[in-house]
């Protein structure tokens, strides 16, 4: 059996309620965020799938309609009440009971008939087994939604096949119903129909209020949960559990809502009231994980959670606990050390695939040259592997092409643009501005030097919302931050490409090389994407002999990374010589050093194409250039030469 993914593994650990004894522990709301294609949807797949039927859990999509934290509640008790294998039948007495009361067209405004109406309906129901008003009730109700627009066709659909089940549960006990609804924090007095009534006024009457409403139903919904887990969840000897401590100590798992797309319309409202809900309650906590998937974090949804953790975009320097990547999370990381504020979420960017899950999405025959390039020309998004193993298809990989992801014309760049679901941004204007967009400098929160582009900072707003940047340790030891490098290769490719009215790639970044001042490295970026390969070697041979060469390095890698239009049906050799050959015409008076420098900064350049396939006679190029300047030095800190060196011979370096 494949080793599980991680965020299975973490969703495991999370599962640990307490050991049979033990005070047991508050479940966080976990939000899985990744951009799109970064494989949410297939994390909670995997999620429920490895949840099968040990752990109860239940799953909404957010991402067809805009629902009420009512239609997300009924859409899970109907999930959780399924049949689970040796256990008891999920009850959701307060809350279906609450439902009817809110759905109950009680015809007057007068407090005490209405009371009398409700009664003589629930005891009518009580004694029925075809209550035929309860099936009619529902359907209006969920006609009248769907008429208004308060409850789309699709969830609609659904409720009026859900909800009469959840009701019927209530039939066979409901006095058992209606005394539980004392165990409800906002009930008050010894009548249950006064409660019921208020649910109805809340819901239906002349000052009806959601939100309040949206409390109560809360509050019947995780008094279920509650009661439930307590009569359904002991130790779980038959449950195929693979806790870390399950075979030494009978212990309890929560319960699992999986809610994806959160950031649609309906989740954050749901999210802010069910937390709400939660800390109302000082008490036990109650025992339900929500693992959620966003792929933003923009507007009030960044507020909710930025009170405690940093963007993802932000550097350490920030306010704020950092969010970690899911290989690094856990339930001590979320809880913090004692001084860390707490928070109710604990956000957890999903990680890039490696060289083998890659493998793995792209097929078991698959050639390990294949995975390799197609690892390196997504950066490990998942969504990414998919089109690249699309244009793959039965093409060789030779070490130093250039050309297989389309030889010529915008594609396939521009339609995979189009995907990217950006809702402020037009594609053809994200293309035209791609060196801004790209640019190192410009991508930080707060751009140093003044950005000239229109458009440019609603542009990286969206991008850093829709999480495409994200920060990172830079080699030296420096906080930097990147642009994905999938949307970054594809905006470069796609302006180098394109033959439109708007101003080419040449154009564009003499218009960013215009916005770096005298910043003499951003100026070498901007002359090396346009291909002033001697200059740049000029700039990098003058520093050598006295700056400290992890500066040095740290200079030259993000130089290096400027992207390039060179042709695409050259290979790397032919252009490293072309390159090398241009230095050598400017400046004939040649050094051993400035032989070397040629050699590394064309090899690095050309290597740092995440487009172009990389291949061990790069590696050997970079490598034994470092390594001879490393010997040529007459500084200290030639190790770290030889450290870049040795990465460079790995693939790791630039």
């Amino acid at each position: 059996m494949a080793e599980p993914d991680r965020t299975v593994q973490f969703t495991r650990e999370l599962l640990w309620h307490g050991a049979v004894g033990e005070e047991p522990r508050k479940p966080p709301v976990t939000v899985l965020l990744g951009p799109v294609g970064s494989g949410k949807t297939h994390a909670l797949d995997r999620i429920d799938a490895d949840l099968g039927w040990g752990v109860v859990h239940s799953r909404f999509d957010f991402g067809d309609a805009g629902p009420s934290p009512a239609d997300v509640l009924t859409r899970l008790a109907y999930g959780f009440s399924r049949g689970w294998r040796h256990r008891a039948k999920p009850r959701f007495l307060r809350f279906a009971l609450a439902l009817i009361a809110a759905r109950a067209d009680l015809g007057t405004t007068d407090y005490t008939r209405d009371k009398a109406t409700l009664r003589r309906l629930l005891e009518e129901f009580h004694r029925d087994r075809r209550p035929r008003w309860v099936d009619a009730t529902v359907g209006l109700g969920v006609r009248v939604a769907t008429a208004t627009g308060t409850v789309p066709a699709p969830i609609a659909d659904a409720f009026s096949a859900e909800l009469p089940k959840l009701v019927r549960a209530v039939r066979p006990r409901l006095a058992q119903a209606l005394r539980s609804l004392r165990d409800v924090e906002w009930f008050q007095g010894d009548d249950a129909y006064d409660a019921l009534i208020e649910i109805n006024r809340l819901a239906r009457g002349r000052e009806a209020d959601p939100e309040r409403l949206t409390a109560w139903l809360l509050e019947a919904f995780l008094a279920d949960v509650k009661e439930n887990h307590r009569r359904m969840s002991g130790p779980e000897r038959r449950s195929p559990c693979d806790c870390p401590e399950s075979r030494r100590r009978p212990h309890l798992h929560t319960w699992v809502a999986l809610l994806d797309n959160v950031d649609h319309p309906g989740g954050l409202a749901f999210l802010r009231a069910l937390t709400a809900a939660r800390e109302r309650h000082h008490g036990t906590p109650d025992p339900l994980l929500v693992v959620a998937t966003s792929g933003s974090w923009r507007g009030e949804w960044g507020d909710e959670l930025g009170r405690v953790w940093r963007p993802p975009w932000q550097p350490g320097t920030g306010v704020g606990r950092a969010v970690p990547d899911c290989g690094r999370a856990s339930y001590e990381h979320w809880t913090g050390p004692p001084d860390a504020r707490s928070s109710a979420y604990y956000p957890v960017l999903l990680e890039p695939l490696g060289v083998g899950a890659v493998a793995e999405l792209l097929g078991r025959d698959v050639p390990r040259a294949h995975a390799e390039f197609a690892h390196r020309a997504t950066g490990g998004l998942p969504g990414a592997v998919r089109h690249v193993a699309r244009v793959l298809l039965d093409q060789e990989i030779v070490p130093g092409a250039r050309d297989l992801l389309g030889a010529g014309g915008p594609e396939p760049w521009q339609s995979w643009l189009s995907a990217l679901g950006l809702s402020t941004v037009d594609v053809d204007e994200l293309v035209a501005a791609a060196p801004f967009a790209t640019a190192p400098w410009l991508v930080q929160p707060r751009a140093e030097g003044a950005v000239v582009q229109p458009r440019i900072g609603p542009i990286l707003t969206e991008l850093r919302a829709s999480l495409w940047v994200r920060a990172g340790e830079g080699v030296g030891g420096h906080d930097q931050v990147t642009l994905h490098p999938w949307l970054a290769g594809n905006l470069a490719s796609a302006l180098a490409r394109h033959d439109g009215g708007t101003p080419g790639y040449r154009a564009q970044f003499a218009a960013l090389r215009a916005v770096a001042g005298t910043d003499e490295v951003r100026l070498a970026y901007c002359r090396l994407a346009v291909g002033e390969f001697p200059a740049v070697v000029d700039l990098f041979e003058r520093d050598f002999p006295d700056l400290q060469h992890l500066d040095w390095l740290d200079r030259l890698t993000l130089v290096v990374h400027a992207p390039d239009d060179q042709p695409l049906g050259a290979g790397y050799h032919e252009l490293r010589e072309q390159l090398v050959k241009a230095d050598r015409e400017h400046q004939p008076a040649r050094t051993p050093v400035r032989n070397e420098l040629a050699r590394l900064i064309a090899s690095s350049w050309l290597a740092a194409n995440p487009f172009a396939v990389r291949g061990s006679a790069q590696n050997r190029d970079i490598e034994l250039a470092l390594v001879n300047l490393a010997r040529a030095s007459e500084l200290a800190d030639t190790a770290q030469l030889y450290t870049f060196a040795d990465r460079a011979a790995r693939g790791l370096w630039p």
